[in-house]
């Protein structure tokens, strides 16, 4: 394989290495460890591992994930809004990606153009399309060896709910007890963070549970693999239990996707103790980032240093249940876009796509990142569609299924700013193509995809690295991320690998430099040796 970049240490004893594959050679310079042989390594006996175990369904530990904000993706009616039949012509390019799994932002009936006020649970928001189009995007979806997963909102209605259009101003609906009123006279009622649009449901009322969970069961059958719960801090732990019981008794296969916002791993645990195969890395997005708002801040601008990042990474080893499953994101429909986070430094973009995915963990990429949209909140009182723009396809932003249902003139992204399809697709270089070489070593590379995984706990040489073992039963992959500056020669002592690697390997990304590696800034580097 011909190399590229730079490629880490992956440090046979000191040895030089041929450009991109073969065998290791002795250097008189090199730094004294244990020799590139698998009989060199002693044996290994692991601590025995007590924690809980939850059964997760396998196929997401190997998922590629892309989330699309349907109103914004691709227009194939020219009403200015992207709908569900642009996604399913879109299929082909989300797989050039190396995506094999889409999480579809709301598509139900909405009053609002975010669709988080769900009027219809069992119906789809004739903006976006029919219900006969979702059947048909999904038929197509599994024609290709793709699944489906779908946003499901159990903690608010939509003020336009017709159970909550009934119980509003009138205490003698047989809906009254289905939400929060706070007065006699159901006037006034909890909402989610005080917005009105959202009335909350009550969960203490098994009515309501149960027609949730029909809800998700309707999907479900229809042949959607899994359910992403928004908020699901605002809702009660009874519920998600009774939730995961009655699904994965008809849907064993289903993932249960949580979204809990927070910093800290300990208070992710719990929610896989109630119920939930998966869980979005908030911990570690929230330390690379700097925060949903941040710019210039966190691990990846610098700012922090990686071992930060560390934390959310043994968690996985230590903390959570055996069979938890956590999803990898760099930034979402609630962050600021990534390429706005690093003020547009294309270095730091190609870095946070290599950590989203080829670090342990089920990455997801957000629809525009693969190009380097930028996004930050809005000054208001237009606020997240700032981050949600829509996708762009075209250079000077016109063309066949370009969305036009927000352009104000103080938007992020502009015509000809070299953020476009358009303008990438030819470029070998470019940040697209870049989403699409980490695609193709995911989907090549079976370490790249096992939960087997081991931090480097030090990496000599370069303090502002980041190291990883994984490993599969047939390949042990050595992977290093250095996030200064600075041209790094990172040691790395391959006697630490965690199982015996084969006598043959191949750099995948990187090159030598001395006798070690040239750990260029801002990159990453990849050796795979075959077991």
């Amino acid at each position: 394989m011909r190399c590229r970049a730079w490629v880490l240490a992956a440090v046979v004893s000191a040895l030089a290495v041929s450009a991109c594959a073969g065998t290791a050679t002795p250097s008189p310079a090199a730094k004294t460890s244990t020799p590139l042989t698998s009989t060199a390594l002693p044996t290994r006996s692991p601590a025995p591992d007590r924690r809980a175990v939850i059964s997760s369904p396998a196929w997401f530990n190997e998922a590629t994930l892309y989330q699309i904000f349907v109103r914004s993706f691709y227009d194939t009616n020219g009403d200015g809004i992207g709908d569900l039949e642009g996604v399913r012509q879109k299929l082909d390019y989300i797989q050039s990606l190396g995506v094999d799994t889409i999480w579809l932002n709301p598509h139900y009936p909405s009053l609002t153009y975010h669709g988080y006020d769900v009027v219809d649970y069992k119906a789809v928001n004739p903006e976006l399309g029919s219900l006969e189009d979702f059947k048909r995007l999904l038929a197509e979806m599994k024609r290709r060896g793709m699944r489906l997963i779908v946003d499901f909102v159990a903690n608010h209605a939509s003020r336009g709910h017709p159970f909550f259009q009934d119980a509003y101003g009138n205490p003698k609906s047989p809906y009254t007890k289905w939400f929060n009123f706070k007065d006699a006279n159901n006037l006034s009622y909890t909402s989610f963070f005080g917005v009105a649009d959202l009335p909350e449901w009550d969960h203490t009322n098994p009515a309501v549970n149960a027609y949730l969970i029909d809800a998700a069961l309707f999907w479900l059958s229809l042949g959607v693999d899994g359910l992403r719960a928004d908020y699901a801090r605002g809702v009660e732990y009874w519920f998600w239990r009774e939730l995961r019981a009655t699904v994965k008794e008809q849907y064993p296969e289903a993932v249960l996707l949580g979204e809990v916002w927070d910093s800290e791993p300990s208070v992710l645990r719990g929610y896989f103790e109630e119920g939930f195969d998966a869980l979005f890395d908030f911990p570690w997005y929230l330390r690379l980032s700097g925060g949903e708002s941040a710019v210039g801040k966190g691990v990846l601008n610098g700012a922090a240093d990686p071992i930060l990042l560390q934390p959310a990474y043994r968690a996985m080893l230590d903390l959570y249940p055996r069979g938890a499953q956590l999803v990898r994101f760099a930034s979402n429909h609630d962050t600021n876009r990534i390429a706005s986070a690093v003020k547009g430094d294309i270095r730091r973009m190609r870095l946070a796509a290599a950590l989203t995915m080829l670090t342990p963990g089920i990455p997801i990429i957000y629809y525009g990142e693969e190009i380097g949209m930028r996004g930050v909140k809005g000054p208001g009182p237009i606020y997240d569609e700032f981050r949600r723009e829509p996708m762009d396809w075209y250079a000077d932003e016109q063309g066949p299924g370009m969305a036009t249902w927000f352009k104000p003139a103080n938007r992020n992204n502009r015509p000809r700013d070299s953020v476009s399809v358009e303008e990438q697709e030819s470029d070998r270089n470019s940040l697209l193509n870049h989403y699409r070489e980490l695609g193709r070593l995911r989907r090549e590379h079976s370490a790249l995809r096992s939960a087997q995984f081991r931090l480097m706990e030090r990496i000599d040489d370069c303090d502002a690295c980041l190291g990883f073992w994984r490993w599969s039963d047939t390949e042990l992959i050595a992977l290093v991320f250095n996030f200064s500056e600075k041209l790094m020669v990172p040691y790395i002592d391959l006697s630490s690998a965690p199982v015996a690697p084969g006598e043959r390997y191949k750099v995948l990304r990187g090159r030598p430099k001395g006798i070690g590696y040239a750990a260029e800034p801002l990159d990453y580097a990849l050796v795979s040796w075959q077991r």
